[in-house]
């Protein structure tokens, strides 16, 4: 797709989410849409087929931006597990502020009736890899000692991040979200200790986790968010022996690659082309061959393409 198309398309996304922050799905029609993005309604049914697919392509857009924000932090190498985990519950919390009109109407629609999406197989898995990743962010904090209980810290955070998440949509109460984050960090740290120092049974072991995994993915360990391997990428160009002209192009290629990674509509062209750049480097062969595997499939999961 071109970059003039994708930018209408992206267009489209944000005047529609506006439109849906404002009135509601339900009382936004699409002719609407198409007047404030300057169009015909015939145009606009050229970039989506119908509405229903719009709105899916809006869930799509909001939980890759999400997503793509938080694992950016990943990328801050002077960062420790902590200050990382940290800063990506501020930059989860931030995002969920911007979109809180969407939400509320989102809410408002399902309670006048209006369908709730259904969640995908697709959705499901990446709730899973999020689980995993959560589960390694744990024990490169607390040590591996926090292992067996790392589903239960899961569910304690996401308990609490639920409900931070329904205060930020309360309109006018007076909440930091950097605050918020900090706190939910502290509160973090003394479970974990109480947990380490009592030893107490787990209430989901890591067998029970296991099996839950084996239940609904066929391969927990990928893909992996492209990012993660980019990141890794970074770090082994570091201890390879090459010259510093050869270790720039390189960073150079994963860097683009990252870059059109977070679009709204990847070039396919210009990541193929980063990749073979990048296949040339031997001590890469391992990552880059999953990259290669998984953007695809990355790309697939992005709002739907002409």
């Amino acid at each position: 797709m071109s970059e003039k198309l994708a930018d209408k398309k992206k267009q489209i996304l944000k005047t529609a989410l506006q439109l849906f922050s404002t009135k509601g799905i339900s009382s936004t029609s699409m002719q609407e849409i198409a007047e404030y993005c300057g169009m015909s309604k015939g145009s606009l049914y050229l970039h989506f087929k119908s509405k229903e697919e719009l709105e899916q392509c809006i869930y799509l857009y909001c939980e890759g931006m999400i997503r793509d924000s938080v694992m950016q932090v990943e990328q801050e190498h002077l960062l420790t597990p902590k200050e990382q985990l940290h800063k990506q519950v501020e930059v989860l919390l931030n995002r969920l502020e911007e979109l809180r009109e969407f939400a509320i109407m989102q809410l408002h629609d399902q309670h006048m009736g209006g369908k709730k999406p259904a969640i995908s197989q697709c959705l499901r898995e990446k709730h899973i890899h999020a689980f995993n990743w959560f589960h390694h962010k744990l024990v490169q904090i607390y040590g591996e000692d926090i292992s067996p209980y790392t589903m239960d810290l899961t569910m304690f955070m996401t308990g609490m991040l639920t409900g931070y998440i329904r205060a930020l949509m309360i309109p006018g109460l007076p909440l930091n979200v950097h605050r918020m984050a900090e706190h939910l960090i502290h509160l973090l740290d003394d479970v974990a200790a109480s947990t380490l120092r009592d030893q107490r049974e787990p209430l989901i072991s890591i067998q029970v986790w296991s099996k839950w995994v084996e239940q609904f993915m066929a391969n927990p360990d990928k893909p992996r968010h492209p990012l993660m391997v980019t990141k890794q990428m970074k770090d082994q160009l570091k201890d390879i022996a090459m010259d510093e002209s050869s270790r720039e192009f390189a960073l150079e290629s994963i860097q683009i690659v990252e870059k059109e990674l977070l679009e709204l509509e990847p070039r396919k062209a210009i990541l193929v082309g980063m990749m073979s750049n990048l296949e040339q480097i031997q001590e890469l062969a391992s990552l880059s061959g999953e990259l290669k595997d998984i953007y695809q499939l990355y790309l697939s999961s992005r709002p739907d393409r002409n």
